[in-house]
């Protein structure tokens, strides 16, 4: 293990909040009361009462704009921000975000396929095909760290998870290999995250053509493991990896109960039917994964199913919110639907709320009620995410309005237990973005939307949310390690109360940063904050209305 000084002190937080918080937090053995704990008992068991949780600070702040229900608008700031240079001659394809090197301000990796013929890329001032970038963010904008190995090759994902256990956050790239030559059979690669730099460390899955990655504590052995989402139309079934400590995997596919045909382009990791452990939804599969003591359990859910127009007709990115306030998951999914490009249907994101039990997940099919609409273009890549901070979570998608900016269907409020979402503007017919993030990357306390193009002749973009927005709080749960992935954070200042959840995927070929961004409408003072891990206990903290907060300190 190699430490610089913020690896250093990524260890000493993240063994100072294990130790403030018993170990308690996802382990199977044991309660916080000492006495044994069923490995597959609900979350409610937890106590009534949350206790400190201790070794938090409240890292910066930023005031709210209004109390978020003026109108909401978008500002390119691409260029301010430094990536345009880093991004040209890209065929787009991966996103993910994360605070890599421990300076507060988030990075973002950026991969895409490098294997088109190299005249395709000289666009836009590109000399050719552009390596995988890893652009270390600050507060002057973001800067390619050439100490990361960028690679040629056909990336379609990636998400950030600590796996060595040393307080920083590790990178895997999925990979979509085809048989030809060293850079299009290159595999899924595991990158460790030295502190002064990066190495490649693993390769996983060889033969499977990934889409998506999921990073979660299967065995809750203390160590991160990796499920790798196989594409439909590549060689290789889906894979489960082991995390065996030291960057070691082994594959756990079949001891998980991981189907051998289970298929896909995107995935989710989700306790939907809430008993504390996490589950996996693929788009374009009715099966869910039910987390278990031994693995994985397969539970058909037959809203998952979507009807198609054409061969090429796929659902897309997966995620997860608490849409209509009731505290659990909803899922939103996106659609790779080339009927929309080609042969002039219209498609919509689908809007799926969660009706499940403990052991039995069901969903309630409510797009159309919702409002969202059909387009006439693609919407691969989606997020839950509170733009304006009202409280209301909205749905992020990468369709492209007429005026250039993204779709966004806002959440006005619930009639009848269901969210009603309007569109920020009309889709423009085949114009869409591949995937992207959603993360507070200038620390203003608002969300940005950063979206990633396919073609190269098109821009990636950075949008940052404009217009009035309400009271905010954001908890970094980096120091949690494996546990944070599925945690639940809930905020109430007041009568305002917001849930959400940590995920180490989401939408389209994205990674998420360990970070829940919460929006509070009008609420002022202080923020009673509940953060549960997946079948942990729950912990308590305080921070003011408009404030970033770091479960390691700052």
């Amino acid at each position: 293990m190699h430490l610089d000084g913020y690896g250093r002190r990524a260890v000493a937080a993240a063994v100072a909040l294990a130790l403030a918080w018993g170990c308690g937090s996802g382990g199977d053995d044991e309660g916080a009361d000492g006495e044994a704990r069923d490995p597959g008992a609900p979350a409610t068991t937890a106590p009534a009462e949350p206790v400190p949780a201790e070794g938090a600070a409240t890292c910066w702040t930023a005031p709210p704009g209004g109390g978020g229900d003026g109108p909401l608008g978008f500002e390119d700031v691409t260029g301010d921000r430094g990536l345009v240079e880093p991004l040209l001659g890209m065929y787009g394809h991966a996103a993910a975000a994360a605070d890599v090197d421990g300076d507060g301000w988030t990075d973002l990796f950026v991969g895409g396929f490098a294997d088109r013929d190299e005249a395709d890329y000289r666009v836009r001032g590109a000399d050719g095909p552009s390596p995988d970038r890893l652009l270390l963010g600050g507060p002057d904008g973001f800067a390619v760290d050439d100490r990361f190995p960028g690679e040629l090759a056909r990336t379609s994902g990636a998400t950030f998870a600590d796996l060595d256990g040393d307080g920083d956050l590790d990178l895997v790239v999925a990979r979509n290999p085809q048989p030809g030559d060293e850079l299009t059979e290159r595999p899924t690669t595991v990158y460790e995250n030295r502190g002064d730099g990066w190495s490649a460390v693993a390769e996983l899955a060889p033969a499977t053509a990934a889409r998506s990655i999921a990073a979660l504590d299967v065995d809750r052995d203390g160590l991160t493991d990796l499920l790798v989402l196989g594409d439909r139309f590549g060689d290789g079934p889906t894979r489960a990896f082991r995390n065996t400590g030291g960057f070691a995997f082994e594959d756990a596919t079949n001891d998980w109960g991981v189907p051998d045909d289970l298929r896909g382009l995107a995935l989710a990791t989700v306790d939907l039917d809430g008993d504390g452990r996490l589950d996996i939804v693929t788009s374009g599969d009715p099966r869910v994964l039910l987390g278990g003591p031994d693995g994985f359990v397969v539970e058909e859910v037959p809203e998952l199913r979507w009807e198609t127009h054409g061969d090429e007709d796929d659902p897309a990115g997966v995620d997860a919110g608490d849409l209509d306030g009731d505290g659990r998951p909803d899922l939103v999914v996106g659609q790779h639907f080339n009927s929309t490009v080609d042969d002039g249907e219209t498609v919509p994101v689908r809007v799926l709320l969660n009706r499940s039990e403990p052991g039995a997940p069901a969903l309630g099919d409510v797009t159309e009620e919702a409002g969202s609409p059909p387009l006439p273009t693609k919407a691969p890549h989606v997020a839950v995410a509170d733009l304006d901070d009202d409280g209301r979570p909205d749905v992020v998608t990468s369709a492209v309005t007429e005026d250039g900016t993204p779709l966004v269907l806002r959440n006005t409020g619930t009639e009848d237990g269901v969210p009603r979402l309007e569109p920020t503007g009309e889709a423009a017919a085949g114009r869409y973005w591949v995937t992207g993030a959603t993360a507070d990357l200038d620390r203003d306390g608002r969300l940005d939307v950063f979206l990633v193009a396919w073609e190269p002749s098109e821009p990636s973009v950075l949008f940052r949310a404009t217009g009035t927005a309400g009271a905010w709080v954001e908890v970094d749960l980096a120091a949690l390690g494996p546990a944070a992935a599925g945690t639940r954070v809930e905020a109430t200042a007041g009568d305002r109360r917001a849930t959400a959840w940590a995920t180490s995927t989401t939408g389209y070929a994205a990674g998420a940063p360990p970070v829940v961004h919460l929006g509070l409408g009008d609420a002022t003072g202080d923020v009673e904050i509940t953060v549960t891990p997946p079948g942990g206990d729950p912990r308590r903290l305080t921070t003011p209305a408009g404030s970033r907060t770091s479960l390691a300190g700052c």
